[in-house]
């Protein structure tokens, strides 16, 4: 028989490591012949796939809205002027990329 004691710190235990395992997200982005390839992923390693990625206007404008493939990839035509790109899958923090970055 397991006391409370016992069975109240497995169960704190058990709670708080969901915070261990979590993994934030990841964005990195290149310009190739003319258009922005971006992967999206989790600091696993894992891609995020069928995740929504954002490309925005420095005033916030969304000028993209775009769903990842299978490897968390996506390619588009290379946005003019200022932008950025956010990916936040709803945890944590999000991550973005700046075009400066290219």
């Amino acid at each position: 028989m397991i006391k409370a004691t016992t069975f109240g710190v497995v169960t704190a235990l058990a709670l708080l490591s969901g915070k261990a395992l979590a993994h934030y997200p990841t964005l990195d982005c290149y310009q190739e012949t003319g258009k922005l390839h971006c992967v999206a992923g989790f600091s696993d390693g894992s891609p995020a796939y069928d995740e929504t990625v954002e490309v925005r206007s420095y005033y916030d404008d969304v000028l993209h809205s775009i769903t990842t493939d299978a490897n968390g990839e996506f390619q588009i035509p290379m946005p003019e002027g200022e932008f950025y790109v956010i990916f936040d899958p709803g945890h944590e923090s999000p991550a973005e990329f700046d075009y400066a970055e290219l």
